[in-house]
This record gives C-alpha cells, sequence and structure tokens, in this order.
C-alpha cells in the first residue's frame, strides 16, 4: 500500500509539472504573437510613412517643375525648357540610383534592425555604458591614488 502512494504521489506530481508546461509554453506562445504584433505594426508604420513623405515629395516636385518650365518658356523656346526639366530629372535618377545604397539601403536597414532586435540593442548599450563607467572610475582611482601618493612622499 505504502508502494501505490508512493506511485499515486509521483503521478499527481507529473500531471501538475504536464499542466505547468503547458500553461508556460502557452503564455510564451502568446508573449511571441504579441512581440510579432508590435514589431510588424511598427515596420508598417515606417513603411507608410516612408510612402506619405515619397509621394509628397513626388507632389511637390512635380509642382517645382512646373513652375520651372512655365519661368524657362518665357525666356526659351517651350521645347528647350522641357528638355532642361529633363535632364535635371535624368540627372537626379542617375544620382539617386547610383547612390541608393547609402540613401535608402543602409537606413532602411539599419531603421529596421533598430526594431527587430530592440531589445538585443538595448542590452549592448547598456554593457557599453556599465563598462565605460567601470573605465572612468578605474581612471579616478588612480588619479586619486596617484595624487595621494605624490602628497604623501612631501609629508607636509
Amino acid at each position: 500500500m505504502d508502494i501505490l502512494g508512493k506511485f499515486t504521489r509521483k503521478s499527481e506530481r507529473g500531471e501538475k509539472t504536464w499542466k505547468d508546461a503547458k500553461t508556460y509554453f502557452s503564455q510564451r506562445y502568446d508573449l511571441l504573437k504579441l512581440e510579432f504584433l508590435e514589431k510588424s505594426s511598427q515596420l508598417l508604420s515606417v513603411v507608410f510613412s516612408m510612402l506619405i513623405v515619397i509621394v509628397c515629395a513626388l507632389v511637390v516636385l512635380i509642382f517645382l517643375a512646373a513652375a520651372v518650365i512655365h519661368g524657362l518658356t518665357m525666356a526659351l523656346n517651350a521645347a528647350w525648357a522641357y528638355i532642361i526639366v529633363s535632364a535635371v530629372f535624368v540627372a537626379i535618377i542617375v544620382f539617386v540610383l547610383a547612390k541608393k545604397d547609402v540613401l535608402f539601403v543602409n537606413p532602411l536597414i539599419r531603421k529596421f534592425s533598430r526594431i527587430m532586435y530592440k531589445e538585443e540593442v538595448e542590452e549592448v548599450e547598456t554593457e557599453n555604458v556599465v563598462k565605460d563607467a567601470e573605465v572612468e572610475e578605474e581612471t579616478k582611482v588612480k588619479t586619486d591614488t596617484d595624487t595621494k601618493t605624490k602628497k604623501g612622499g612631501r609629508n607636509e
């Protein structure tokens, strides 16, 4: 009978462990879903804000081009005005294509990596701050001991 009691207690502990594990994995899954929702919403907000900025910049560029063409048609032939503005647009396109990594890709990757790996970046920054504080404290202690030994050497 004593042996049956031991098996019963072990099976009860096994059930409790199973329930705890089930609860843990369920909560972990819910946490992952919430983190995914947070990060995806931040990414979408960045993408949509960039789209809004690009659309506004294009509208401004169109009106600016129309104004420049109108001004150039007063001084030059209309065909030359359109050719000049088109040449400026081609130069801008070539420049943007040549510098696309510097202008767009690298900043976007940096922004997305900050969003996706926010906790890891904060941990690294915290570690760097702690290391800087430790180095600063060590140099302060070292300078304090150097000044004390100099004063102690004089015996005033």
